[in-house]
């Protein structure tokens, strides 16, 4: 009858078509089970594909009203034979396994970003449609980057909790199984059809039918007492991030310790987790206890309290972390030599103990680099942040979206790199980079090279231009068009440096700047040029050196300047010439001076003028002459002076004309001589000589008694302390006065003197309105 069977089958084929013969397997905490079981059927022609991936359950009789169930997916199916002797009964092999354990047939390769790790395993266990739960209660540090590379889902889970310490396992009923995730032993309870179990000591005997423990071996083992960790966080690279969890065991060798470098964490507090979880990983199995058992109830994950211990510190309440199953039930099939029987094995540590699963799952490594895309924000040629790093678009990826948010940050590796100097040269996005892996681990990718593909060729055309080398940048959101470059040539014969500024080439240098050219240098600006010398500055030009300046030129001269020509200088103006001097001018020459001025001359001198010439000055003026000035004149002439002139002089003056000469006076003149003057010539000198020759008519008016007075002869001689013509025009005054004459006559209206050795008139002397003046041949007399 089939509530006489300890066992009862549940299968898709519905009941009594799969009756049970035998169990054999293991199921532990975070580990995937794995049960044979053994069925019979009366049929050799089910379908073993068809059960593949279905449910199948066991309902196990417990002493108790609430059976025990063991549920599993089928992941094999195979017809063992006839079962014993019976032509009746087939016996077939199901392999029963956790609906996690199907997450290791696939493989994949995803990014998770800013993820806790619950979140992480929320994204990967929600797409499947199968019952699991979370009973965590810490709290979990934001993973900034997490990839599962080339691993599939079972394994990338698997490390993820095995990192976190979280550790799992599962619950069963009819038809089904729920995957439980816990990080306390505060999550676990006893099972609802078995609490406790009394220990029997395998010298008594025990009832069959009550479920006891008759097998204990409790034992302890060395592990190691202290683990230390370290990390590195280049964003903080002078933080410490070492962290030590100690909790030494009380013998010999009790504090071994464990130091793992790459603890992989940035932050201090997460190091103090970190070495917690792995410290009490390797002390999860110091102290537990194996032990045997016919209760059918015992399950990983449950309480179980032992009792009747004979060592009183043994009675406690522990958690079972495995157990083997071993059943065998022959009941249906009559097999003779055979028995039924129910041997549990199972280990179990204090429920006061940690719990951590070990790392088994090793961490995916990508044994070497790879090459990736470098990706963007929609419409960015260039996306990076403060440290220069990229963001891309790994070739294995599907899920990516070619955008800023495919990866992590990536560091970008440069030639140089110093704290303020070295050298950078961002990728831009569209470029395939190299990127590599630290320590080998997908989830510490660095980008450490560039490479060309057919989209993105080189910049100068291959194989023909392979001597040329250099950079050739493109202006952000510019075409091939819009660059900066520096190229080498090494072509034999053509070699040279080409430097192209797509806009602004600055140039600094703090100490000194040499440049030699063995050839032409040729410069060409096509807009401003603008030179600043602090300091002084030399231009030496070993040949002829031409200027041509089609637009003016501007010189301004803050301080003294100097020109020292060796040479001739030629200097030839086609415009006007305006020269503007604050200050003093001084020329010296050593040579001639000659100017040759085809138009007008004007000199506005508003202070002084002093000309000083140590030797012959001669001056020809062809064309009219005219001098005007407002103030006083001064000659000084420490010489002879010697002027000639071939036609008339009119001297004009409205004031006063003085000549004081300090030698003698020596006019001589070829024609005659006119003085008028309007109010009277006074001559003053101790000795007059007047040698005349002949006496022409010499009219003077006069108002008063005298109207002028005649003199003829060929020599006068009038010799008198003084004469005197009160009233009349003229007045003479002297010492001595002698005039020799063959002829003096006096009239009352006029006096006339007429020589032949002296001629008063326009040649030599000339007397005006108000003036005397001798000019042109030696003599200026003004008063």
């Amino acid at each position: 009858m089939l509530t006489e069977r300890l066992v009862q089958v549940h299968s898709p084929l519905g009941p009594e078509v799969l009756l049970f013969q035998a169990l054999q397997g293991r199921e532990a905490l975070s580990q995937p089970f794995e049960l044979q079981v053994d069925v019979v059927c009366n049929t050799p022609l089910l379908d073993l594909r068809s059960l593949l991936g279905e449910s199948l359950s066991l309902e196990i009789k417990t002493p108790f009203a609430v059976p025990r169930f063991l549920d599993g997916r089928i992941s094999a199916f195979r017809l063992m034979g006839k079962t014993g002797r019976s032509d009746r009964f087939y016996t077939y092999r199901a392999t029963l396994r956790p609906w996690l354990w199907f997450l290791s047939q696939n493989m994949d390769s995803r990014i998770f970003q800013e993820k806790t790790v619950p979140e992480v395993l929320q994204d990967v266990l929600g797409r499947y449609p199968f019952a699991w739960e979370s009973r965590l209660t810490q709290d979990y540090p934001r993973q900034t980057y997490c990839v599962q590379y080339q691993e599939s889902d079972f394994q990338f889970v698997s490390r993820l909790m095995e990192r976190e310490g979280i550790y799992y396992w599962f619950e069963h009923r009819n038809g089904a199984h729920t995957l439980v995730m816990a990080d306390d032993v505060g999550q676990h309870a006893a099972a609802p059809w078995l609490s406790e179990l009394p220990f029997v000591s395998p010298d008594r005997v025990a009832h069959p039918d009550v479920e006891h423990i008759h097998a204990w071996h409790p034992y302890e083992q060395v592990t190691p007492g202290r683990y230390a960790t370290a990390d590195y966080d280049y964003c903080k690279p002078g933080a410490s991030l070492d962290a030590t969890r100690s909790n030494p065991a009380e013998h010999a060798l009790g504090d071994l310790e464990v130091y793992e470098w790459a603890g992989g964490y940035t932050e201090p507090q997460h190091g103090e987790h970190y070495s917690r979880l792995r410290l009490e990983a390797l002390q999860a199995v110091r102290s537990q206890a194996q032990a045997q058992t016919n209760a059918r109830g015992v399950a990983p994950g449950y309480l179980l309290s032992v009792r009747n211990h004979p060592r009183p510190e043994d009675n406690r309440d522990y958690l079972v972390t495995q157990v083997d199953y071993d059943f065998l039930d022959v009941g249906h099939t009559g097999e003779s030599g055979m028995a039924s029987h129910y041997f549990i094995d199972f280990l179990v540590i204090p429920s006061s103990q940690p719990y951590r699963p070990l790392r088994r799952t090793p961490i995916p490594r990508t044994y070497g680099p790879q090459t990736a895309k470098v990706v963007g924000k929609s419409g960015e040629q260039l996306w990076t942040d403060q440290y220069g790093r990229i963001k891309v678009q790994f070739l294995w990826d599907r899920y990516g979206q070619a955008n800023e948010n495919s990866s992590c940050w990536l560091r970008v590796s440069s030639p140089w790199a110093g704290g303020g100097f070295g050298g950078i040269q961002l990728p831009r996005v569209g470029d395939e980079v190299i990127v590599d892996f630290l320590g080998g681990d997908p989830d510490r990718p660095i980008a450490v090279g560039r490479v060309y593909n057919a989209s993105n060729m080189p910049p100068w055309n291959l194989p023909d231009n392979a001597t040329q080398s250099g950079f050739l940048s493109r202006s952000k959101d510019g075409d091939p068009s819009n660059a900066n470059a520096f190229m080498f040539e090494d072509r034999a014969g053509q070699e040279r440096i080409w430097l192209h500024a797509e806009r602004n080439l600055d140039t600094e240098v703090e100490g000194d700047e040499t440049h030699t050219v063995d050839g032409n240098r040729t410069t060409v600006v096509t807009g401003h040029d603008t030179l600043s010398v602090t300091a002084t500055r030399t231009t030496t030009v070993q040949d002829l050196e031409t200027e041509t300046f089609n637009s003016g030129v501007v010189r301004t001269v803050i301080g003294d300047l100097v020109e020292t020509i060796e040479g001739e200088q030629t200097r030839t103006h086609t415009g006007d010439v305006t020269r503007t001097v604050t200050g003093n001018v001084t020329d010296t020459l050593t040579g001639d001076l000659t100017r040759t001025i085809t138009g007008e001359v004007t000199h506005t001198v508003t202070g002084d003028v002093t000309d000083s010439i140590t030797g012959t000055r001669n001056s020809t003026q062809t064309g009219d002459y005219t001098r005007t000035i407002t103030g006083p004149v001064d000659y000084t002439v420490t010489g002879d002076v010697k002027e000639t002139i071939t036609g008339d002089v009119d001297l004009t003056t409205t004031g006063n004309i003085t000549d004081t000469l300090t030698g003698n006076l020596t006019k001589s003149i070829s024609g005659p001589v006119d003085i008028t003057a309007a109010a009277g010539v006074n001559i003053t000198t101790p000795s007059w000589k007047v040698n005349v020759t002949g006496i022409e008519k010499w009219w003077i008016p006069h108002t008063e008694k005298v109207t002028g007075f005649r003199l003829n002869g060929t020599i006068s001689s009038l010799d008198a302390w003084g004469i005197r013509a009160q009233g009349y025009l003229v007045n003479f005054q002297a010492a001595v006065m002698k005039m020799d004459h063959s002829a003096f006559k006096d009239e009352k209206a006029y006096a006339a003197i007429k020589t032949s050795a002296v001629y008063l008139g326009k040649q030599a002397v000339r007397v005006g309105s108000s003036a005397l003046r001798l000019a042109k041949s030696g003599l200026h007399i003004f008063f």
